[in-house]
């Protein structure tokens, strides 16, 4: 059972700890996760906990983020400023809190020897290949972790896989639906085309002055401009002040020597064992028959020590291991439950003992040999231990700095130089930026609207020292204010008469396209100009865009030939004549195995969603009718 879950961690565990990571968004422990945010606001219910307005916040920013690094230039940010988003991010997180509570209900919780396992197996925090507990701390320090919140929010990831697995892993299709969409999508089709190009409607395009006046009245919005400022900006944080923070070698030395045990590999133990299992809820006589079982195989070993991998292989109930002839490798302290490690780290090489009880059962145990500690030598670790004095002592500076900064930003309301001055850093300029595409740090909530607000744009004085992130504070001034402006009529008719063409051509050759197609399907000729035939299939090519191929493969072909139509991105026109459906001799392989996957997951998916609509009906979902409002 310990092999078992600790192989876990190279799997999708493994992703999901490198992504809590690697993304930053708000975190609590289990209980306090699932009974909500107690900050008050409360928008919704989910069973006997709430969900606040600023826990909504919190998570529409996390997400926010997460698409920002995702998408990249092609990010837009009006996107997540939308009731839409607001409320897809609001059920995401009342269907996260519902499955959490049925998994608290279910007791699908992560031991300590669980998290401990997957922790030890994870790269980033190992050095030379064995987990290092100072690496671990380091990691999560310069992502602005701590190891309790990290390991809890392991446990929620523990919880939402343990209730959600089962329902996934259901999933299979059948291998006649396969074959019948892979015939489906293998399939091509003869077609030739003729276009009918934007001129063939141009003289019946009309678009009066009253129509230009029309649609700037009922879309005065899109001729808006929003407000824009520029902005100066000053950021206090821990890795400035670190940076400044000169080292002598003697506090270099010092700490090293304090801290040895730090630097290099702890002390290793190789040990195997035979598990008896049993629930530690279990009655007594179920674990005293457990433990009877575990008392006889310890006196057996007592005579025989030599079977202990028979036995390990034959009796015992851990899985994992047992096919390893009991063995589960090397392990440092931390990352076994605490009878288990207590046990092994007072046995000499080759001592067999037991039975250790521990939350999984009754253990016998052999320890097959131990890798002493070894430390690194100064030289190898300075930097890190450079950076650790540095990041110790701006830790201890901040909270005076900090609070200097503050003051200084408000007691000069008008300037950011003085506190700019005294913290040795720069001030620095933004560009032209609106409330909705304002770049970091001015995405950051409290700190847009502290700027946006009327009195900063009226006032031009310093907003206070928000607190962007733990360690980081943000003081800033618009230098530069433009208003909202609605683009007068005279500066916008052309692009609007351009648009109302546009519009009009379209609606106009679409008409006479499909009363072409029409025409055609009855067996009449209408002149048109086809072009060679082609054998197409359903991916978009030079031929066909995404949504020709999608006409071309749509339109019946019990009748041949069969017509179609659709306007490409230029504007064009283009009817399609199909006149032969060619059938793939044989099915690709890949394509199969391609084919099931997709399959597969759209089942999952699909049983995904059903199964957390009906948990999610079951913990009474109460939602506030202004749950969505504001920000």
């Amino acid at each position: 059972m310990l092999e078992a879950i600790r192989r876990h961690a190279k799997g999708w565990l493994a992703k999901v700890i490198l992504a809590l990571i690697i993304v930053t968004f708000a975190l609590f422990g289990v209980d306090s996760y699932i009974s909500g945010d107690k900050s008050g606001g409360k928008i919704a219910e989910v069973g006997d906990v709430r969900i606040s307005r600023e826990e909504l916040t919190r998570e529409i920013q996390a997400q926010s983020d997460r698409m920002r690094e995702a998408r990249g230039p092609a990010f837009d940010p009006a996107v997540t400023e939308t009731a839409d988003f607001r409320r897809q991010v609001l059920d995401n997180l009342i269907e996260r809190k519902a499955l959490l509570l049925e998994a608290q209900k279910l007791r699908f919780l992560a031991p300590d020897a669980y998290v401990a396992s997957v922790l030890g197996q994870i790269p980033t925090f190992q050095q030379d290949g064995t987990f290092s507990q100072q690496r671990y701390e380091a990691v999560l320090r310069q992502n602005g972790r701590a190891p309790a919140q990290f390991e809890n929010e392991l446990r929620q990831a523990f919880m939402l896989e343990a209730i959600t697995s089962p329902v996934s892993l259901a999933a299979f299709p059948s291998n006649t639906s396969l074959t019948q969409i892979a015939h489906l999508v293998a399939q091509q089709r003869e077609i030739a085309w003729a276009d009918l190009p934007a001129s063939t409607v141009a003289s019946q395009i009309q678009v009066t002055t009253a129509d230009v006046e029309q649609y700037y009245a009922a879309n005065q919005t899109e001729f808006t401009e929003p407000e824009q400022i520029r902005a100066e900006q000053l950021v206090l944080d821990i890795a400035s002040v670190a940076a400044g923070i000169a080292v002598n070698e003697q506090a270099v030395a010092d700490y090293y020597a304090a801290n040895a045990a730090q630097f290099g590999q702890p002390e290793q133990r190789r040990a195997s064992h035979i598990l008896i299992a049993v629930d530690k809820n279990s009655d007594a006589a179920t674990r005293a028959r457990a433990k009877a079982k575990a008392a006889e195989l310890i006196q057996a070993l007592q005579k025989t020590p030599e079977r202990f991998a028979e036995l390990a292989r034959t009796e015992s109930q851990d899985p994992g291991s047992a096919a390893q002839d009991g063995s589960l490798g090397s392990f440092g302290r931390g990352m076994m439950v605490k009878p288990f490690e207590d046990a092994v780290f007072s046995m000499k090489p080759n001592e067999i003992r037991g039975p250790v009880e521990s939350d999984f059962g009754y253990h016998i145990i052999r320890l097959d040999g131990v890798e002493l500690a070894q430390t690194a030598p100064l030289a190898e670790v300075r930097a890190a231990v450079v950076d650790e004095l540095r990041r110790q002592q701006a830790q201890k500076m901040f909270a005076d700095l900090a609070e200097n900064f503050s003051n200084l930003v408000y007691e000069n309301a008008t300037s950011l130089q003085p506190a700019a001055t005294a913290a040795k850093l720069t001030v620095k300029q933004s560009g032209w930026m609106t409330a909705k595409n304002a770049p970091s740090p001015f995405n950051h909530p409290a700190l847009s609207a502290a700027l946006f607000s009327q009195e900063s744009i009226k006032s031009r004085q310093n907003t206070e020292a928000i607190e962007v992130q733990p360690g980081t504070l943000v003081a800033a001034r618009i230098v530069e204010h433009r208003p909202a402006r609605l683009r007068p009529l005279a500066e916008v008719s052309v692009a609007i008469e351009a648009k109302l063409r546009a519009a009009q051509s379209a609606r106009l050759l679409a008409q006479k396209g499909e009363a072409t197609v029409q025409v055609l399907a009855k067996g009449e000729e209408a002149n048109l100009n086809w072009s060679d035939f082609q054998v197409v299939g359903r991916q978009a090519s030079a031929v066909l865009d995404a949504a020709g191929a999608k006409a071309v493969f749509r339109v019946s072909a019990d009748k041949l030939p069969a017509y179609t139509g659709f306007t490409r991105p230029d504007g064009i026109y283009r009817i399609v004549r199909v006149s032969r459906v060619l059938e793939a001799p044989a099915l690709d392989p890949m394509l199969l195995a391609s084919i099931e996957s997709g399959v597969v997951q759209a089942q999952q998916r699909a049983d995904m969603k059903a199964m957390v609509a009906l948990i999610t009906v079951g913990q009474k979902v109460k939602i506030q009718p202004n749950a969505i409002e504001g920000r």
